[in-house]
């Protein structure tokens, strides 16, 4: 199993239909979602900056500290939060919490700690597009697998409006293309330095 992962709760499948009427026309749901995805722009901007810095640090130590982890791992916490209530994993808003206090049907887990990290990885990230370039082939695939994916809800919103209940093929390829774009921002941000799979599983 890869160190990071996305998981959702499909519960019984039942999913709200105003949601998915919103979603329907996807700019009116994400209205609702606007606090978290200006909280998300400069949180993934300090991100960004906290994981090059970290390459420094691993570039000179080989260990990766603490916050320089904990940090990004957050982040992308929130980030798959909102996103997956606004491509309606779950109809739960997401909270507005550094740590949700409660367990959140949407979640981002990374079984890997702070500690050793390939110096020779943090100093391609150091220039950061290099380390990026080994992403490349995940990201011509995710091109037209995310395309496919975000026409894929949109179906699922239709189907929820008149049967109350998202699909689970549908739900699970969603999850999993969160799941592949997410692995690839956490090797980016040395949440772990192993290679993310070409793989929507866990």
């Amino acid at each position: 199993m890869y160190p990071a992962d996305v998981t959702a709760d499909y519960g019984d499948g039942m999913r709200s239909r105003g949601l998915a009427a919103l979603g329907i026309l996807f700019p009116l749901k994400a209205l609702l979602a606007v606090p978290h995805l200006i909280i998300l722009y400069f949180l993934n901007a300090a991100a960004g900056i906290v994981a090059w810095i970290g390459y420094w640090v691993v570039a000179f130590t080989g260990e990766l500290p603490e916050f320089f982890f904990s940090f990004p791992e957050r982040v992308l916490a929130w980030q798959v939060r909102t996103y997956g209530y606004l491509f309606q994993l779950t109809d739960v808003y997401p909270p507005f919490e550094w740590e949700t206090a409660q367990p959140y049907p949407v979640a981002f887990t990374v079984t890997e700690s702070p500690g050793p990290r390939s110096r020779g990885l943090a100093v391609l990230g150091i220039v950061f597009w290099l380390k990026a370039i080994a992403l490349i082939p995940h990201i011509i695939i995710l091109t037209f697998v995310a395309l496919a994916a975000v026409i894929t809800n949109w179906i699922a919103f239709w189907i929820i409006l008149f049967t109350g209940t998202f699909p689970q093929g549908m739900f699970d390829f969603v999850l999993g293309v969160f799941r592949w774009t997410t692995r690839l921002s956490a090797w980016l941000y040395t949440l772990t330095d192993e290679y993310p799979p070409f793989s929507l599983q866990a």
